[in-house]
């Protein structure tokens, strides 16, 4: 009988109730979702980045015919315009 007892305290030691293979892939899943989150997140900001650029380079052409209308309007008006461009774009190449 004492050798029964000895296999069933063996089989029992190295045994677990299944709950360490079920959190191992439990955290993979969860590690999975992350990378698949943080990717999507990547995307997303590729495309606004994408979007602030157009929209940038629209802001300055709409500008730039501002001033080139402004300066065939009013001589002076097209000095301080030009002056106020150069900076905008040393500030542009800046940053």
């Amino acid at each position: 009988m004492s050798g029964t007892k000895e296999r069933d305290t063996n089989k029992n030691a190295g045994s677990t109730d299944g709950s360490a293979p079920m959190a191992a892939s439990s955290s993979q899943a969860e590690m999975a979702q992350a990378f698949k989150d943080l990717a999507r997140g990547e995307q997303q900001a590729a495309a606004m980045e994408a979007n602030l650029t157009k929209l940038e380079n629209k802001l300055d052409e709409l500008l730039a015919q501002y001033e080139t209308t402004a300066a065939a309007e009013s001589p002076d008006l097209g000095k301080a315009s030009s002056n106020g461009s150069e900076s905008r774009e040393e500030k542009k190449k800046d940053a």
